[in-house]
């Protein structure tokens, strides 16, 4: 045998297995069916999401009217008590996150949680001479999720809110939320 080809059987007998990825296991998750309850402008809804029988999160609307610029403007907004965050950037908006995106317990990048803020999601702008149009992330959203963070004894419990935008019907469309069983614990959004 040629001593080249022993000394490369060898040495392939004695190399281990490449090591085996971490897999990183997500907690699991109480789900809240919306049944694709809509928030029409002049309504609202508002959630327990942990079933503690305290509401966590409230859809809503505000006509909001500028006589400087001339313009009105309808508004939907998610507002949230004082135990609950929402990923707030410098613009004071809110991502738009897609199936399988990570929500960590830190804030992310450009975005920083804070408790009790209320968001303009999308809103329609009526001028005096344009035609109307649309402002907003969550104008286009179709079955997107809002990152959420309840505060419960001093811990943490990541989730999310399932939303699209109907605009032709002018209307926020609640699919269903889930959060965190488990404190401290980044989630997925819709998983």
């Amino acid at each position: 045998m040629n001593l080249g080809l022993a000394l490369v059987i060898f040495l392939s007998s004695c190399s281990k297995p490449p090591p085996e990825e971490p897999t990183t296991v997500y907690p699991k998750m109480t789900y809240l069916d919306f049944s694709d309850s809509a928030v029409f402008f002049d309504r609202n809804a508002s959630f327990d999401l942990d079933g503690n029988g305290e509401k966590d999160i409230r859809f809503s609307t505000l006509f909001s009217a500028d006589p400087l610029s001339q313009q009105d403007k309808r508004q939907w907004l998610a507002v949230c008590s004082f135990n609950t965050s929402l990923p707030v950037n410098t613009n004071e908006n809110i991502p738009v996150l897609n199936l399988d995106d990570l929500i960590p317990i830190n804030n992310f990048s450009g975005y920083s949680w804070y408790n009790a803020p209320g968001i303009v999601l999308s809103q329609k702008v009526t001028g005096m001479s344009a035609a109307p149009y649309w402002e907003g992330a969550w104008k286009d959203a179709s079955h997107r999720f809002i990152p959420i963070q309840l505060k419960k004894n001093s811990l943490l419990y990541n989730g999310w809110v399932e939303v699209s935008f109907d605009k032709l019907q002018e209307k926020i469309i609640l699919h269903k939320s889930a959060i965190s069983q488990e404190a401290d614990k980044s989630v997925l959004a819709g998983k």
